[in-house]
């Protein structure tokens, strides 16, 4: 195969300072706060500095210009197409991005590369250049401003509207923390967010932001394999402005997701690729969480259900009666903004399914298909329920420390507590879909 063909992106806050648009060049705007652009350039970030702002507090330049480069990746990402690359899937980014500290990313830029690679399945090269946006000075309470409140708040998690992240947040104002809830506050995400949070009973705080990508001209690629690393830094944004009131070494920042679904492992031999994300996967947190300590962000990234399955996260919940009452609002689907409602038959569906069968909740949620059974002979839509009967069939005979490491490297020491969360996820789904009729 010959070489990738490379597509440059140039970024800059300021769009006098950014190149013509050209066949192989894309111009994008960061940060436009007065709405001011040309025509051939596309913008990310407009609505983050206003949100930075009602923080109250100033952010380190370090975390700042961490979301520079999450917002450089999710345009690229988003704004060139997988379809268009030689092999139908592997791009190649070369990204001018000034910083406003550029010297310390200078040096990292390599495990910069390395883990974004291991993210998406991409070629990235950054030429990191001086004059990025500064960190915002903050609004005052004076300001007639709605300032989010970080007083009391002792840790930051991610909350998506998913099942996980409901759990997640309910088992931590059971244990009395008080956590700021963080979300990329997506159209449609928002809804659900608020419905959940509404529910919630403790000590929290809010912080939502949006990335709100627009490409100029043309289709934005869908698969966004990237878009942790954007959740990730908004995350690191909210610990760090919790850090600078508490003055504690590191701010919590968790993540909540099942060990079955952060492995991801591919469930066939042709899921390794297209079908097999590593958004939360082990090896890329860790990976963050260097660049994080080499970088001197002041955040520690957990996650307490890596060795749990959805359905013992649903089955342990410290709160069930508050969790059955928010569970329907509660978003699984990887499909579901196509119609505005969970398919049901998806592999994030079943495993939210099967979850609540185990744990014995009944939900309300109205899927596109009720009955997984009801796919069987459907053949554009049984591809992911058929994908996860070969895993189950497998579970005897594949060894599963090979398969699970086929998704990314793994700790040697905690290998045996992988595969048990993987195997157990199997077992977990098996039980359900046998109890649907669909095995």
């Amino acid at each position: 195969m010959g070489a990738l063909p490379v597509t440059r992106l140039v970024f800059h806050h300021n769009h006098q300072l950014l190149p013509p648009a050209s066949d192989d060049l894309l111009p994008v705007q960061l940060y436009s706060l007065s709405g001011q652009t040309r025509g051939d350039i596309s913008v990310i970030g407009n609505p983050v500095v206003d949100k930075i702002k009602r923080l109250g507090v100033r952010l380190s330049a370090q975390v700042m210009d961490f979301l520079t480069i999450a917002l450089a990746v999710t345009a690229a990402d988003s704004f060139v197409r997988r379809a268009d690359a030689s092999d139908g899937w592997t791009r190649q980014f070369s990204i001018q991005l000034p910083l406003h500290d550029p010297g310390r990313w200078q040096v990292l830029k390599k495990d910069l590369h390395k883990t974004l690679h291991f993210l998406s399945g991409d070629i990235w090269d950054f030429d990191f250049q001086e004059g990025g946006y500064p960190p915002p000075a903050p609004y005052r309470q004076r300001d007639r401003f709605h300032l989010v409140r970080l007083r009391g708040i002792d840790c930051v998690c991610l909350f998506s509207g998913g099942l996980d992240s409901a759990i997640g947040a309910i088992d931590l104002l059971e244990q009395s923390k008080s956590p700021l809830l963080v979300s990329h506050a997506y159209k449609g995400d928002k809804s659900h967010q608020d419905e959940i949070a509404k529910a919630l009973k403790g000590r929290y705080a809010r912080f939502e932001v949006n990335a709100d990508p627009h490409l100029f001209n043309g289709e934005t690629d869908i698969t966004m394999r990237t878009r942790s690393i954007n959740f990730l830094a908004f995350a690191a944004v909210g610990a760090c402005a919790v850090q600078a009131l508490t003055q504690e070494n590191f701010v919590d920042l968790i993540v909540p997701e099942n060990g079955f679904i952060s492995l991801n492992a591919p469930l066939t031999s042709r899921r390794i690729g297209t079908l097999s994300t590593r958004t939360t996967h082990p090896h890329f947190i860790k990976s963050i969480q260097e660049l994080f300590d080499a970088a001197d962000i002041s955040c520690r990234i957990s996650n307490p259900y890596q060795f749990k399955t959805k359905g013992q996260m649903a089955t342990e919940c410290l709160n069930r009666e508050l969790l059955k009452n928010v569970v329907s609002s509660t978003i699984s689907c990887s499909h579901w903004k196509r119609t505005n409602q969970q398919c049901g038959v998806c592999v994030p569906c079943i495993i939210r399914r099967a979850a609540l069968h185990a744990g014995g909740f009944n939900e309300e949620t109205e899927y596109t298909y009720d009955k997984v059974a009801d796919i069987l002979n459907e053949t554009d839509r049984r591809d992911d329920l058929l994908a996860l009967s070969i895993a189950i069939a497998q579970r005897t005979t594949r060894k599963p420390v090979p398969w699970i490491t086929d998704g990314g490297p793994l700790p040697p020491a905690q290998l045996m507590d992988f595969q048990k969360v993987f195997l157990e996820g199997l077992d977990e789904v098996h039980s359900f879909l046998k109890a649907e009729g669909a095995m």
